[in-house]
This record gives C-alpha cells, sequence and structure tokens, in this order.
C-alpha cells in the first residue's frame, strides 16, 4: 500500500456531506466521535474528510490505515497541534509530541523509572497502595467505582513516578489537581488557550500548584528501588543541545508524566472494571483466575501479573469498547498520500480507537463484549494496528506498560479481595469530553471476601 508523501495518482477524499456553517460537523463528531465516524465510513469508506471549527480533516479507519497514518514521521504527519495546546496545561518546556532528538531524550531520562527492574518493583509498591487504600473500607458497603479507581491510580503515578514523600504528600491531592487540566486542554481546540475564562483559570491555578509541590518535594525524592528520582534526572541530564533543564522546566515535565500516568489510564480502568461488572459469566472467569493464583502465593510479582492472562483480555476488551481517547491527531505538513487518497497539506489528519475497534471486518460481532476474541480466535493479532488505544506505530505511548501494570494491578485487588456488584446500571460517558471516562456517580456495591 502506497503511504509515502507524494501525491502521485492519489485519489481525492470522498465528503460527508451536510454540516452547519463556521462548526461544520463540529456538534455531532464532538457529542459521539464513534458513532459519528462509523456511520459515514460505512457509507464512503475507509478513508474521508469532513469539516469542524473551520478545520478540514481527513479521518481513516481500519488497521492497514491506521497503520499507514501512525507510521508517518513529523515530516509528513506533525503532532505540533496537540503540543501547542499542552503547554499551558503543563508549562513550558515539556516534552510531550517534540521533535524525535527530545523524545529520545524524554526516553532517556524516563528509564529511571520505567526500565525493566523498575517496572517490577513498581508492582510491589502498587499492590501496597491499593490494598492500603482498600482497608478502611468495611466488610460491605457501596463506593463510587470511578472515583475510587482515579485516587487509586493516582497513588501510583505518584509513588512510581517521583517518589515515596512525594506519593504521601500530594497522592490523594493529584486528581484535583490533575482534573480541570483535561476540560482546558479540550477547549482549547475551538478558543484560544490563553483566554480569559474560567475553566482556564482553573487550569492555570492547578497547575501552578502542582509545580510548586513538584519543586518543593520532588528534589531528593525517588521510587522505592531507583537510584536516583526523575526530578533529579531530568535536571542533571543534559539535552541534546547541550543544557540542562531548570527546576520549572522538570516540573512541566513531570507535570505531563504525571497526566499521562493518571489521566487516560483511570478513565480505561474505570471502563475495564464497568464492562465486566456488566458481565457475569466473564466476571466469574476473571475472578476464579484471581482466587487460583493467590491459593499458591500471598506475593505479587511481575511473573504472577504475567499469569493473569483472563485479566489481560479483560483490559484488552476494555480498550477495544470504550477507548479514553477519542481520537489521535497530526496536521499534514505536506500533500501526502495515505493508501491511495489525497491528504492536502494543513489538513488535520484523524484516526479514531472509538470507530477503528467496532469495526465488524475486523472483530466479529464487535459491538458484543466476548473475552474469547483474544483466546481462540486472537482478533488482536490478525492485522497491524487492530487496537489503538494507547497509540502505535512511531508514536506510541511511552508509559503504555506502566499504565497497563497499574491497571491490572488494580483490579487484581478488587478482584481477589471483593465480591463486585454495579449498582447503577445506566453507565455512559462523559461526554462531551477529550477524555471519556463514566459519569459519576457510579456506584459499586462490594463485600469483602475471606481471606
Amino acid at each position: 500500500m502506497d503511504s509515502g508523501p507524494g501525491a502521485g495518482t492519489a485519489r481525492e477524499l470522498p465528503v460527508v456531506p451536510g454540516g452547519l456553517p463556521m462548526l461544520g460537523h463540529a456538534i455531532a463528531f464532538i457529542r459521539d466521535p464513534g458513532t459519528f465516524l462509523l456511520r459515514h465510513h460505512a457509507a464512503l469508506g475507509e478513508a474521508l474528510t469532513f469539516t469542524a471549527l473551520g478545520m478540514k480533516v481527513a479521518s481513516f479507519s481500519g488497521p492497514q490505515l491506521n497503520a499507514a497514518v501512525l507510521g508517518q514521521d513529523d515530516n509528513t504527519l506533525n503532532r505540533r497541534f496537540i503540543h501547542d495546546r499542552l503547554t499551558p496545561a503543563f508549562g513550558e518546556g515539556h516534552i510531550f509530541d517534540d521533535p524525535p532528538e527530545l523524545i529520545a531524550w524524554q526516553k532517556k531520562v524516563m528509564r529511571t523509572v520505567l526500565r525493566r527492574e523498575a517496572m517490577a518493583q513498581h508492582v510491589t509498591t502498587m499492590y501496597e497502595q491499593a490494598e492500603r487504600y482498600t482497608a478502611d473500607w468495611g466488610p460491605h458497603g457501596e463506593v463510587d467505582l470511578v472515583t475510587a479507581v482515579h485516587e487509586m491510580i493516582a497513588l501510583f503515578a505518584a509513588h512510581c513516578l517521583v517518589g515515596p514523600r512525594f506519593g504521601r504528600a500530594m497522592g490523594p491531592a493529584l486528581p484535583a489537581l490533575l482534573d480541570p487540566l483535561v476540560p482546558a486542554v479540550f477547549m482549547s481546540f475551538a478558543i484560544h488557550s490563553r483566554a480569559p475564562l474560567p475553566a482556564y483559570r482553573r487550569r492555570n491555578r492547578a497547575r501552578t500548584a502542582l509545580s510548586r509541590a513538584l519543586k518543593d518535594i520532588a528534589p531528593g525524592d525517588r521510587p522505592h528501588g531507583a537510584e536516583h528520582g526523575l526530578f533529579e534526572t531530568i535536571t542533571s541530564t543534559p539535552r541534546p543541545d547541550g543544557t540542562t533543564p531548570d527546576a520549572n522546566t522538570a516540573a512541566a515535565i513531570l507535570t505531563g508524566q504525571l497526566f499521562g500516568g493518571y489521566v487516560n489510564p483511570s478513565a480505561q480502568a474505570a471502563w475495564s472494571g464497568v464492562l465486566l461488572l456488566q458481565h457475569p459469566r466473564w466476571l466469574a472467569v476473571v475472578r476464579d483466575e484471581q482466587g487460583a493464583l493467590f491459593d499458591q502465593t500471598s506475593v505479587p510479582t511481575p511473573q504472577l501479573l504475567d499469569k493473569m492472562v483472563w485479566l489481560d483480555r479483560c483490559l484488552l476488551e476494555g480498550e477495544r469498547l470504550r477507548p479514553s481517547a477519542r481520537g489521535i491527531l497530526r496536521t499534514a505538513v505536506r500533500d501526502v498520500n495515505i493508501g491511495g487518497h489525497l491528504v492536502p497539506r494543513g489538513h488535520m489528519v484523524l484516526v479514531s480507537p472509538a470507530a477503528s475497534h467496532r469495526l465488524p471486518h475486523v472483530f466479529r460481532d464487535p459491538h458484543s463484549y466476548d473475552l474469547d476474541r483474544y483466546a481462540r480466535r486472537a482478533e488482536h493479532r490478525a492485522t497491524p494496528s487492530p487496537l489503538i488505544g494507547f497509540g502505535g506505530g512511531r508514536h506510541p505511548c511511552l508509559g503504555m506498560a506502566f499504565a497497563q501494570q497499574g491497571m491490572k494491578v488494580l483490579w487484581s485487588v478488587l478482584l481477589r479481595d471483593f465480591d463486585l456488584e454495579l449498582v447503577t446500571t445506566d453507565v455512559r460517558p462523559v461526554s462531551p469530553a477529550l477524555i471519556a471516562p463514566p459519569r459519576r456517580p457510579c456506584l459499586v456495591r462490594y463485600h469483602r471476601r475471606k481471606p
């Protein structure tokens, strides 16, 4: 398949009809991106274009075209559009979606907390934090599942990405500091990110408070088992231009890492649990796996996590049916041929997990919850890039393994220690939103299981 930069013999993209003046198709797309894209891709094919808020958007769906888009480098499909909207949320100097040499530098400094040895230590830390969080739950009761999941994932991120001192002081406060950043980033797609709006003022206050806490607490702090903390590593490791980041830049980078380690994983973990609790047949299978494994040992290890194959499948199906990220965006730096379709320079380029994960020629009975699709049928391995909830291609999520490990530990503890029943029956996503967790309250009734 030709996906090179030349226009060549590429044909023009089919156009989604209709739309409103100025707004284009923005309202329908923002309300429910997956439904909007599935409907129009079914009518027009795997490649199409529509307008939203004055922007031309080229949308692609399906494994082959997902791979073609995500395989392009920044000289062809650039990520600066997203980068510019993250800077006011994280602070100047953050390195999400920066040039390749800075991405390489970022990976170098992040090895402090993401290398294999560190990830093994994080298993112990995550189990300890989840067990401590649920220790105050009585023998039975009700909790808001979304809140509980968000707070546990925040504790994982604080303790494992920064250190125990920061985790104890700021872990419980992280949701209140990171949550205001999400709607502000979402609004900045339509309204200038420095406009005098209440949402932007809340964003600025939260960013300032988090930056101050990081500069006060993070120096000298380090995750259990690490030789150095991430703050110290950032400020002592020269960048490609020879300069070393100051404390403000280190705080901006750490804010971005905490954001990435909290926002998407917490939404994804909540949806994975909701879907499992809505399907008792599979709940029994995943819960029995926990019982069988912990009958053999009480010590959680990376090797024990590797044996939780049904829990893995539960998380994959959660990512497929309810991906927390609504879309992956790029900007065409020049005319580019994607799968035989011409994308003109300046167009936004979109691949949507919500649409691509429900294609019937990729996933059998795509709207149903079925963990067997990852067992005997192995549908997630039949084609390239079938699941893109964490990105892929040249720029996969740097913290994907960390996020998946945290989600797995969280649900291992909950399913091992409690019988759970979903009380809120009509669970819907937050909308409109950049990240779409389940709406609150999402109540779960629990009964503590005997050790």
